[in-house]
């Protein structure tokens, strides 16, 4: 699938016309930065370009709600630095984002609310959005 195809699959199944997938996917990708990709393959692109893509496709659908589970693992500092970017201005917008990570530079720079759950149990839950050595002492454990 194209980058296009890739965004407009979940608003084809859902039955929307053609010309709302249209403008909706336009938005997703100029908010993602990578208008003029929307005939690219995923192949074609770079690590960073391909994050931005799963996240168009999460707001296709304009969520107020967003899940991203280790958004940054495998990209470069620079380029995680500039999806963390992207994520806080689609929280400036309104959506909810909650972020799983591990990525202590990350978490120290937002200052975002922080909760760690170790053994499947809440273990903090800091507001001041501090990454802590005692939970991930105890995750090296686990």
């Amino acid at each position: 699938l194209t980058v296009y195809e890739n965004v407009a699959f979940a608003l084809r199944v859902l039955g929307e016309a053609d010309s709302h997938i249209r403008a909706r996917v336009a938005e997703a990708l100029d908010t993602v930065s990578l208008t003029g990709k929307d005939h690219t393959y995923p192949s074609n692109l770079s690590g960073g370009e391909q994050q931005r893509v799963a996240i168009a496709r999460a707001l296709v659908h304009a969520p107020r709600f967003i899940i991203a589970d280790e958004p940054t693992g495998n990209l470069d500092p620079a380029t995680a630095w500039e999806i963390m970017q992207l994520f806080l201005r689609i929280n400036a917008r309104g959506a909810t984002v909650v972020m799983a990570t591990h990525n202590r530079e990350i978490v120290d720079l937002l200052r975002r609310r922080v909760i760690a759950i170790d053994a499947g149990q809440i273990a903090r839950d800091d507001r001041s959005g501090r990454y802590h050595d005692d939970v991930a002492k105890s995750q090296v454990r686990a």
